[in-house]
């Protein structure tokens, strides 16, 4: 996919205040474990949360992506990156907190994935650590035949994105449709993105079926919310 580019990730959603986030979540993790050190990233990314964690915490990373990975590794060079599926994977330790930010959790499609993953999450958490999964839109926050469109730079070259929205059953239907400049031409690039609208039941349940505690905030980092989890053994 056309997406699967990290300077091209970088460059559309360079709108994202990682900034102002990252210090949100720091007051969060600060406040719910207090003396925490490590945190997990779940589908990292190219780190852009982990750029500005990294001065308080140690942070390590999970994606399925390698090249979203490289691009983290040079944000974070300290921190240890692993590339895998974020329903199965161990990575033989456990972290003060774990994270999954801007609703990479509806990747998983469906409410079996979903549940795997919230499980994999837990069992990297140590008793009295913090879980945090930013969701994606529930069914009734959707509005197919809605449009948007992004702008930014790569190198010297401009790029754009513009997307209209669909609805299958509980997916979210994105219709990506990208234009990069360069000094030989415009290239043209289309791709479609899938996405489990999955309900609060659905979330609340994941979390009690991994033996957490939940707490929902409506508002989280950028107005979708937060879910928070406590193992508390």
């Amino acid at each position: 996919m056309f997406l699967d580019s990290a300077e091209l990730y970088d460059a559309i959603y360079h709108f994202k205040d990682y900034a102002r986030e990252s210090a949100l979540l720091r007051d969060l993790i600060a406040k719910a474990v207090p003396g925490a050190q490590t945190i997990l990233d779940i589908a990292c990314g190219t780190g852009g949360h982990a750029k500005f964690l990294k001065d308080t915490f140690s942070v390590d990373g999970v994606d399925l992506n390698p090249d979203y990975l490289r691009a983290a590794r040079m944000k974070n060079p300290s921190g240890n990156y692993a590339n895998a599926d974020m329903t199965d994977f161990d990575l033989g330790r456990t972290y003060d907190a774990v994270i999954c930010l801007f609703s990479a959790i509806g990747n998983l499609k469906t409410v079996d994935r979903l549940e795997r993953a919230i499980a994999c999450m837990a069992h990297h958490l140590r008793p009295g650590g913090l879980l945090i999964v930013e969701p994606w839109f529930t069914p009734d926050q959707w509005h197919p035949g809605a449009q948007y469109i992004y702008a930014g730079e790569i190198g010297g070259n401009k790029v754009c994105r513009m997307s209209v929205s669909a609805r299958e059953g509980n997916l979210s239907v994105l219709l990506f449709h990208y234009l990069r400049a360069t000094a030989y031409g415009i290239e043209h690039h289309s791709e479609r993105l899938e996405l489990a609208m999955f309900t609060r039941a659905e979330m609340t349940r994941a979390f009690e079926s991994a033996g957490m505690e939940v707490r929902h905030d409506p508002q989280g980092l950028m107005g979708r919310g937060l879910y928070l989890g406590w193992r508390s053994t």
